[in-house]
């Protein structure tokens, strides 16, 4: 074996956990807030926490929280208070925090929550990976309860995608769920330092003190034009409103039964969360042309199996590309006419076909499922033999 072809620089080993905890840091940084990670031990999501607590000196702090809904509950205190809050868990403890993660979205609050995936369901197999927790994180919360979901694809990539999580959570004001799993948290790769000239700030924007004199009470459910209500901290100088999590009044927040406004409020929630799909890139191609006979449409961790399966594949001159999602909700704007360049897709998961039927709900296209819930991650055979059975005609 020869020398890796890698672009030159500083490089670190970073694991999955390690890159999540930069990025989170680098994403405060950014946004010129302090961090209050709050989290409660569970396998394989305990590491992050241990990785956080040794950047206190970078306006960061940590709280072992005595449950997962005290965890989530005092992040939300942290948002509120003007501080970026970050919770993380594994499946088990996400549905803890599921009625909280509610209370942020009605309460419009920025927050950040890591979920290291593991094989379910119930306490299921801890220390096994698994991608099971994609319909728990679109869709698992009581109401219609809107939040942004990423995912990262790989150990160093989780830098990249928290720093995006934190992003997106404070400029749109809502909850944010990074998915990783048990293998991308543990597992190590070469990471590429960036410099720190070269990643853009974006500060975040706070509601203004009310002036001397000014009329009217302070609207703390107004919108700008991408849906976002203000961000008031909590003693700022005509800024008092209403929060919790009973339903608000349009505009004034206040406590509101009325049916009409509960529509529009719901309404309201939901189109914000759409609305991020204009503030993320569109949907590239990894691997192969943007059109052809098959494409692989993957997320998290099944990055590298596909990555390598698919250049085995083109380098024998089949039509194959490889499509991998690191927003998956709201999906890319592009997404629905780059697939439908395709003659056939193929979306391998370490679950039963979640994404697959998101993707066919969606765009009412025929993607076809591969699945795998061993615990273990696909192999790169695996992968190869489903393409060569699709452009053979064999299924």
């Amino acid at each position: 074996m020869g020398r890796a072809d890698l672009p030159a620089g500083l490089y670190r080993t970073v694991t999955g956990h390690e890159a999540l905890a930069f990025g989170l840091l680098d994403g405060a940084f950014n946004t010129d807030l302090d961090l209050v990670f709050c989290s409660y031990p569970i396998t394989p999501a305990s590491n992050l926490l241990h990785d956080m607590a040794r950047l206190k000196s970078f306006r960061v702090k940590t709280f072992q929280a005595e449950d997962e809904i005290a965890a989530v509950c005092a992040a939300i205190g942290a948002s509120y208070a003007g501080s970026i809050g970050i919770t993380s868990s594994s499946g088990p403890g996400i549905a803890l925090k599921a009625e909280a993660i509610g209370l942020a979205v009605m309460t419009e609050l920025p927050l950040v929550i890591v979920n290291s995936q593991r094989a379910g369901p119930s306490t299921g197999m801890p220390t096994k990976t698994e991608q099971s927790d994609l319909y728990q994180a679109v869709l698992g919360r009581n109401g219609d309860s809107p939040i942004v979901v990423l995912a990262a694809a790989t150990p160093s990539d989780c830098y990249a995608m928290a720093r995006e999580a934190v992003r997106i959570a404070v400029h749109h004001m809502t909850p944010v769920m990074l998915l990783t799993d048990g293998f991308l948290a543990n597992a190590s790769e070469p990471w590429l330092v960036p410099p720190t000239e070269d990643t853009p700030a974006f500060p975040a924007r706070f509601a203004e003190p009310r002036k001397d004199g000014e009329s009217g009470h302070f609207q703390a459910y107004a919108r700008d034009d991408r849906g976002v209500r203000p961000w008031a901290r909590p003693g700022t100088p005509g800024l008092m409103h209403r929060i919790g999590g009973i339903e608000k009044q349009n505009l004034t927040g206040n406590i509101s039964y009325d049916p009409a406004n509960h529509q529009l409020m719901t309404d309201a929630r939901w189109n914000k969360v759409l609305a991020v799909a204009g503030d993320i890139p569109e949907q590239a191609v990894e691997l192969g042309e943007t059109s052809g006979r098959l494409a692989i449409v993957g997320w998290g961790s099944t990055y590298g199996p596909i990555s390598r399966a698919v250049t085995v594949r083109c380098e024998r001159g089949l039509s194959v590309s490889h499509i991998h999602l690191r927003h998956i909700w709201p999906l890319p704007r592009n997404l629905k006419e780059l697939l439908s360049g395709f003659d056939h897709i193929l979306v391998p998961e370490m679950n039963r076909g979640q994404l697959v039927n998101i993707l066919r709900s969606e765009y009412l296209i025929d993607a076809r499922p591969l699945t795998k819930v061993t615990g273990k991650p696909f192999h790169i055979d695996e992968i190869e033999r489903a393409i060569d059975s699709i452009l053979e005609g064999g299924a």
